[in-house]
């Protein structure tokens, strides 16, 4: 069974999405955020808020079994290295 369909804040995809916008985010040289006090749009505004893709990999993280927790950790933590 795949935790995205056993958790309520997890759709289809979502993970690896989440996952895709966290790598594409830390790998930028600029790493600017999505302010929410700018009312204009930017660059992760119209992408996604990478803090939020990560928060959602931490609760994927936190809810799959062992094994795989580890294994999505050990990636996550050297993407969180290079952030």
């Amino acid at each position: 069974m795949r935790v995205e369909e056993t958790r309520t804040y997890l759709w289809t995809g979502a993970v690896g999405e989440a996952l895709a916008q966290w790598r594409q985010f830390v790998h930028q040289p600029n790493r600017r955020l999505y302010d929410p006090a700018y009312s204009g749009c930017t660059e992760w505004l119209c992408c996604g808020d990478p803090l939020r893709a990560r928060e959602l990999l931490e609760g994927a993280i936190c809810a799959l079994p062992r094994r795989a927790a580890r294994e999505l950790r050990m990636i996550v933590l050297a993407l969180d290295d290079l952030y």
